[in-house]
């Protein structure tokens, strides 16, 4: 097993045009055959979709020898690598190491508001404080990224939970597992993944045993060149026996959905909402010469019943197009009961 840690990210990429000195055209071009031949060596699809690649190399390497600005260089690198028809292949350009990305907006494309107190019932127990928490993040060859954090207790006593990267294990985890010892008693709990776009693999493993208390149960598989490795569930001491709600839509991505096709295909967790980006290549990112790092996929996802998430995505149990209606719909399946 690779001793690195595989990244499941859909990453972006964008710069403003700059003149190029001789230096830098030839950091380029060095980077270009480093990109060229990772994709040729490491690809999980050795048969790289039937493409001549050698063939993509000599059509490609004249135009990063003619480019005369970074935006045409990586414009270049990425149509090569686009025509791979796969996810989890960019080139991120040096300047996103410099700035965080801004804040991204909640699920619903709506700035993300801080939590309302809930009014406290007349139990014993008084009603967890919200809590809203949003945070730079830093992980390996990654850009910072906001990291957000958000639990409530609904109206309904229904616990809900939401995060928009799967990154910061050290303290993302404790703050799920406290929030679920909060909602212990809570006939159920949604886990809002909307716009979550990924992040560290083995955290969906972690997060699962959460609520899975059976060993040996696994989220799927991925297979690489030369192994193939399991989504094997961590259960914990302390399982959430509720039930479990995810809502997702057309930005989940990566992580995400190897966790939300993994736990409905083990019958723990029931989706809602919108089917998913498709976008599910466990990858690596390596700095290039030119500064830029490149983002690459090493291996392929199959669920446990046998699902490809790549191009595919994740059908939610119940389609929900109306955003808004989403944390309705999974509350009242969850009162259901």
């Amino acid at each position: 097993m690779p001793s690195r840690i595989l990244i499941c990210l859909l990453c972006l990429a964008a710069d403003a045009i700059a003149a190029l000195t001789a230096q830098q055209k030839a950091k380029n071009l060095e980077s270009f055959e480093i990109v060229w031949k990772t994709v040729r060596d490491r690809s999980p699809d050795a048969a790289l979709k039937g493409l001549d690649w050698k063939a993509v190399h000599d059509q490609t390497r004249p135009l990063i020898e003619k480019a005369g600005s970074m935006e045409e260089v990586r414009s270049d690198l990425q149509a090569m690598l686009s025509k791979l028809g796969l996810s989890h292949y960019a080139i991120i350009p040096k300047d996103r190491y410099q700035d965080p990305s801004p804040a991204p907006a909640s699920a619903t494309g709506e700035p993300v508001p801080h939590a309302e107190p809930a009014a406290v019932p007349s139990e014993e127990k008084a009603t967890p404080a919200p809590e809203t928490d949003d945070k730079i993040v830093s992980f390996g060859n990654l850009p910072d990224m906001h990291l957000i954090f958000e639990t409530k207790l609904l109206p309904s006593g229904t616990g809900y939970i939401r995060f928009n990267e799967f990154l910061d294990p050290v303290s993302l985890m404790p703050k799920i597992e406290n929030a679920l010892k909060d909602y212990a008693g809570a006939p159920g709990v949604i886990i809002d993944l909307r716009g979550n776009r990924g992040g560290i693999g083995i955290m969906a493993m972690g997060i699962a045993g959460f609520f899975i208390s059976e060993p040996g149960q696994k989220l799927g598989e991925m297979t690489m060149r030369e192994a193939t490795l399991k989504f094997v569930v961590f259960p914990r001491a302390e399982i959430y026996k509720g039930r479990l709600a995810i809502l997702v839509d057309s930005g989940s991505a990566s992580t995400t959905e190897i966790f939300a096709q993994g736990m409905q295909d083990l019958g723990r967790a029931r989706i809602f909402g919108t089917l998913t980006a498709g976008a599910a290549l466990p990858s690596d990112i390596v700095q290039l010469p030119n500064g830029d790092r490149f983002q690459f996929a090493e291996a392929g996802y199959t669920s446990v019943k046998g699902k490809v998430l790549e191009g595919n995505g994740v059908t939610p149990d119940v389609e929900i197009r109306d955003a808004s209606a989403v944390i309705d719909a999974a509350d009242a399946w969850i009162q259901s009961k």
